[in-house]
C-alpha cells in the first residue's frame, strides 16, 4: 500500500518538475566529483557548466539555477543516494551519459584523483551500471 502511495505521488508530479529534479541531481553529482579531491579551479567550474549544458541541450547561461541548487543540495546531502535515486529509473543509455560526464569532470585537471574515482564508482553502483561499462566509460573519457 505504501508503495502504491509513493508511485501515485511520484506520478502526480508535473513533468517539468521531474526533469528539473534530474538536472539538479546531475549538477549535484558533478559538483561532488569536482570537490572530491578538495580542490576547485576555475577550469573545473567551466567544465561543470559545459558538461551540464551538453547533457541537457541547454546554453550555459540557462543552467546557473540548476548549478546553484545542485551545489546547495550537494553540501547538505548525507549520501549520493539522494541524487541517484532520482536517476536510476532513466534508460541505461542516459545513465551511462551521466557517468561519462562524471568521468570527464574527474579528468578536467589532467589527472584522476582516487577520491574522484571512488565517488564515480559509487554512483555507477547506485545507478546499476555494470562494472564492465564503468571501465569502458572511464577509458573513453581519458584525455
Amino acid at each position: 500500500m505504501i508503495d502504491r502511495l509513493k508511485k501515485w505521488l511520484a506520478d502526480s508530479r508535473p513533468q517539468a518538475q521531474l526533469e528539473q529534479d534530474e538536472e539538479v541531481a546531475v549538477a549535484a553529482l558533478l559538483s561532488e566529483v569536482m570537490l572530491a579531491d578538495g580542490q576547485c579551479s576555475a577550469q573545473e567550474l567551466r567544465r561543470l557548466e559545459q558538461l551540464l549544458a551538453r547533457l541537457f541541450g541547454r546554453r550555459i547561461d540557462e543552467i546557473h539555477h540548476w548549478l546553484e541548487q545542485g551545489r546547495a543540495r550537494q553540501e547538505e546531502a548525507v549520501s549520493l543516494y539522494e541524487f541517484t535515486s532520482r536517476l536510476k529509473a532513466l534508460p541505461a543509455v542516459r545513465r551511462e551519459d551521466i557517468l561519462l560526464a562524471l568521468w570527464h569532470m574527474a579528468y578536467t585537471d589532467g589527472e584522476l584523483d582516487p577520491l574522484e574515482e571512488a565517488v564515480i564508482r559509487q554512483v555507477a553502483e547506485l545507478l546499476y551500471i555494470p562494472h564492465s561499462r564503468f571501465i569502458q566509460l572511464k577509458h573513453r573519457a581519458q584525455p
